[in-house]
């Protein structure tokens, strides 16, 4: 008797799922609640970052508070998300139900990232879904942009998926519109080749943090208002 083979998980995005149910409630029951409060102004690297991203992608951006995954789901409000977080934030049963059934998110370990780990989230991806992530593994309260970790650009590699980059201006108070820099599609496969090996994979994600600054000098700036005499 032939042995019972395994059935490969399917992570195929599909437009109605009873497990985007409390996902898709609380999303647009809050949406119009943060475009109010972040009012995000949005600006464009060009005609190509402008087009709506469809299919697999993968968002990354720089990280300068806990509220920016859903600032960036503004930007992107005609898709669904899912975050990859640090999972120190899994303290406790509810907070795992929360991230995992609300949030649609998966946590990793950011110090010792598994290949497993890789592996899945590339498998997740290429099923159509949408991952976002921020590379510097830690908010930067100043709001500048830190190196880079190279597990994005290995789950973009084995995924073949393009990287949509994000710069994201901390805002200096709630009245000031929250501004943003989307980059063009930022394309791994391309640059690595055919062979993948660690010096192109960290030679990529340089190139991907350059980009990223250069992202900041298009954003911009928030000057201060001059009292008048």
């Amino acid at each position: 008797m032939a042995k019972n083979k395994k059935k490969k998980p399917n992570y195929k995005a599909k437009l109605f799922s009873f497990k985007y149910l409390l996902y898709d409630i609380v999303k647009w029951w809050g949406w119009w609640q943060c475009l109010l409060w972040y009012r995000p102004s949005i600006k464009y690297d060009g005609p190509e970052a402008k087009k709506k991203v469809k299919g697999k992608a993968i968002i990354t951006s720089n990280h300068v508070g806990y509220s920016d995954p859903f600032i960036l789901q503004c930007v992107f409000l005609y898709r669904r998300f899912h975050f990859i977080f640090m999972k120190e934030l899994l303290t406790n049963k509810f907070k795992k139900w929360v991230y995992k059934n609300v949030f649609l998110s998966f946590p990793i370990d950011r110090d010792n990232p598994s290949y497993q780990s890789m592996k899945f989230f590339a498998d997740y991806v290429k099923g159509g879904n949408l991952l976002a992530m921020f590379p510097e593994g830690h908010i930067q309260r100043d709001g500048s942009v830190d190196s880079y970790k190279g597990g994005v650009l290995l789950i973009a590699y084995l995924s073949d998926t393009p990287i949509i980059p994000v710069y994201h201006l901390k805002r200096k108070s709630i009245w000031r519109t929250t501004r943003l820099v989307v980059g063009k599609p930022f394309n791994v496969k391309e640059r690595i080749g055919p062979v993948l090996n660690q010096e192109k994979l960290n030679q990529a994600c340089e190139e991907l943090h350059a980009y990223e600054l250069e992202l900041e000098k298009m954003c911009p700036k928030q000057e201060k208002k001059e009292k008048k005499k």
